[in-house]
């Protein structure tokens, strides 16, 4: 399957994207350690329209070894 987005992240690697960003998405995500593995269901002051937006606030405020996202 080819991924809809690919973000290069900050660290070298990239993390593969998958579905389509809406207002009301939640996120699967798979990292690097597999304990951080989860769902994340976004933050009230937070509204991505894009992949690249929620890529990069994952990174910065989640885990910056995100492999891949799904919209779910």
């Amino acid at each position: 399957m080819t991924a809809d987005y690919v973000y290069p992240r900050l660290n070298g690697g990239t993390t593969l994207c998958y579905g389509v960003v809406e207002e009301d998405s939640n996120f699967s995500v798979v990292c690097n350690d597999e304990n951080q593995d989860g769902i994340w269901c976004g933050d009230l002051e937070f509204l991505p329209t894009n992949w690249n937006q929620v890529c990069k606030y994952l990174e910065e405020n989640y885990d910056p070894n995100i492999e891949q996202l799904e919209t779910c």
